[in-house]
């Protein structure tokens, strides 16, 4: 796939450059032409030729125009193109050469500068940097040009125009011109061709005997004067039409390559990474390379009390070309959008001594805002023709929302981890505390009392035989115990279950739960059960939610139990369940030695240490539910727990 996708792309990228190269292909075809065209012109004349010198002059303008075109060949763009090619190496063409300023990456990328500049046609003559320069150069080939066609037309009565053999190789510098200048340009250069032709005719060239006369062929020289502009204006429209192609094609790869570019980073965004700083490593590659950044800077920003906002440099990353040339203002400029929350867009021209080059270091540092303060700096940097424009900002704008959105993804979700924790440890202390523990302090107490008996029976030889009948009762009921213990630290460490499953109803397990505790503790119980429990049904939450509130509920009446068995000194307890459609309640009441109520605040119950009546609540109230403690009329506690379904 990738080696389809890369030579696909050499294809596209093959085009762009045939058609940036087509003024020089079409440049240097004519005047090739029309040399080899005066070549055989001058073979073909016959002899002896009726003026004097005619062969030499004719011989010396055909070698001049031949090394001209030489050494006009050997510096078009597209010779020094084929010549690096079949060299195996890089394309280096002056005109986008950085000169010792830029990296190596830089030379190896030339899509760097901008993209304008980028996809307009070459230069088909030589490129000096200078403009006047280049004037000068195009300015020099038509006077070349125009001299080789006034001094070759000499052996006709029209000393110009079509009577000479180079006057459509001289129409090539009007071609160029127009090619390179558009329609002022090439308007200029036919102007000054035009003007050799009017020369010609009005000052004959040496060795022409024969003087020209207007009256007698007035079209030769109208003719020649119209030549020039047509072939101008066809030029200058080529290339505007070329120009046009070839910026529509570049524009639909700048928006096909970020469109790709924004497509892997939203992709990247969504993987579910889960650390802020290999997130922001991965996304400035990726941004940098859908940029065609030289360089890519990603801050976070701290905002510390009573200090200025500044970047968070453990996660500050960047992706960056090495070159010494230039000084690194990254940190400078990241600091400085982080205070002043103003983006900071500038262009430092290269130094002349450096490269002599009209190229320069453009830096785009873009802010991004979260509840009115500066979240995060991106800041791009490249070496172009022209400061970043409106493309880069979209782009980097695209990108830092989707980044935030991200970056406060993975944060919530650390916390939410960190909740779920700290949730999850203080649920598993409720159950140990209202399961486990619970257990092994009765089995404390069971054991404190077979000590006891023991001890009372090596003083009491006479009721030995009713001691050692209790002391194996207590034992009894610490293998029950202790067999309930295991039960539940099994189920603890391998389910984590709620305690109610498949088809087992409260009612059964409140049932159970009293015959265990009536064996375990030797209390009298008695369960009294009000209405219909809900039937499970294909309704997924609403069985869910039964079972929640049924297991709540069931650790609820655990505890209660509990403490009335440790701290009421009761002698009977009653439990009453009552099933209503939008709420389930549990009574569980015992005619101990209650609660005092004078100063009574809720929460502040002496009978019940340690967290029972806490988790109790804290146990009800995840459920939208409540729990309540009354003193009974006739003596005693009642603990009232009541949780919507």
């Amino acid at each position: 796939m990738s080696q389809e996708h890369s030579y696909l792309k050499g294809i596209s990228q093959s085009t762009l450059r045939q058609w940036r190269s087509t003024p020089t292909y079409i440049f240097l075809i004519w005047r090739w032409g029309t040399w080899v065209f005066a070549l055989i012109w001058l073979l073909t004349l016959s002899r002896p030729l009726p003026y004097p010198n005619i062969e030499s002059t004719l011989t010396l303008c055909l070698a001049i125009a031949f090394l001209y075109t030489l050494v006009v060949t050997l510096y078009a763009p597209v010779s020094r193109f084929l010549i690096s090619r079949w060299r195996g190496k890089s394309s280096a063409r002056t005109s986008e050469s950085l000169g010792r300023g830029r990296s190596r990456s830089q030379h190896d990328n030339p899509q760097l500068p901008g993209a304008k500049e980028e996809a307009r046609i070459l230069r088909p003559l030589l490129d000096t940097r200078n403009r006047y320069g280049n004037v000068a150069i195009y300015g020099l080939d038509v006077i070349i040009c125009g001299l080789i066609t006034y001094f070759s037309a000499v052996n006709e009565s029209a000393p110009f125009g079509a009577s000479s053999p180079f006057y459509r190789y001289g129409l090539s510098a009007v071609l160029v011109a127009g090619f390179t200048y558009s329609y002022t340009g090439g308007l200029l250069a036919a102007l000054g061709y035009s003007l050799f032709a009017i020369f010609g005719a009005f000052i004959q060239p040496p060795g022409q005997l024969a003087p020209y006369v207007i009256t007698h062929r007035p079209l030769d020289l109208a003719g020649a004067l119209i030549d020039a502009p047509l072939v101008a204006l066809m030029a200058a429209y080529l290339a505007s039409q070329l120009n046009k192609a070839i910026l529509s094609k570049r524009e639909q790869q700048e928006n096909a390559r970020r469109e790709r570019a924004l497509r892997g980073i939203s992709e990247m965004l969504v993987m579910g990474i889960g650390d802020q700083v290999q997130l922001l490593r991965q996304s400035v590659k990726a941004l940098r390379q859908g940029g065609h950044f030289e360089k890519l800077v990603i801050a976070l920003i701290r905002h510390d009390k009573g200090e200025e906002p500044r970047p968070d440099f453990d996660t500050y990353v960047e992706a960056d070309v090495t070159d010494e040339e230039h000084p690194d203002v990254s940190e400078e400029l990241v600091n400085l959008v982080a205070k002043t929350g103003h983006q900071h867009r500038s262009f430092d021209p290269l130094s002349e001594t450096l490269d002599g080059s009209k190229y320069g270091v453009a830096r785009l540092y873009l802010p991004f805002f979260k509840e009115k303060q500066v979240y995060l700096v991106i800041g791009a940097e490249s070496t172009r023709y022209t400061a970043f424009d409106k493309r880069q900002e979209e782009f980097l704008a695209l990108i830092g929302p989707q980044l935030i959105v991200a970056l406060e993804n993975i944060r919530l979700t650390e916390k939410t981890a960190e909740l779920a924790t700290v949730a999850e440890r203080g649920r598993i202390a409720r159950e140990i505390h209202d399961g486990i523990a619970q257990l092994l302090y009765m089995l404390s107490l069971s054991s404190e009392s077979c000590l006891a008996l023991l001890e009372r029976a090596g003083k009491d030889s006479a009721g030995e035989g009713r001691s050692l009948t209790l002391v194996r009762q207590y034992l009894e009921k610490q293998v029950t115990i202790s067999k309930q213990a295991l039960w539940e630290t099994r189920h603890y460490m391998f389910t984590l279950q709620p305690l109610i499953s498949g088809d087992t109803t409260l009612t059964q397990m409140l049932s159970s739960q009293l015959h265990e505790f009536e064996a375990i503790s030797g209390l009298p119980t008695r369960l009294e059960v009000e209405g219909n429990e809900e039937a499970r049904n294909g309704n997924q939450r609403r069985n869910q939610r039964r079972m929640q509130v049924g297991m709540a509920l069931f650790r609820i009446t655990q505890e209660a139990l509990t403490n009335a068995y440790k701290h009421a000194e009761a002698s009977q307890l009653d439990v009453r369940l009552c099933h209503r459609s939008e709420r389930t309640t549990v009574e569980i009441r015992d005619n101990g030695k209650g609660i005092a109520l004078s100063g009574y605040t809720p929460g502040s119950e002496k009978i019940y240490s340690g967290r029972g009546l806490q988790g109790m609540r804290a146990r009800a109230a995840e459920l939208n539910g409540t729990v309540e403690v009354e003193s009974n009329i006739t003596g005693g506690t009642c603990v009232v727990a009541s949780i919507p379904l």
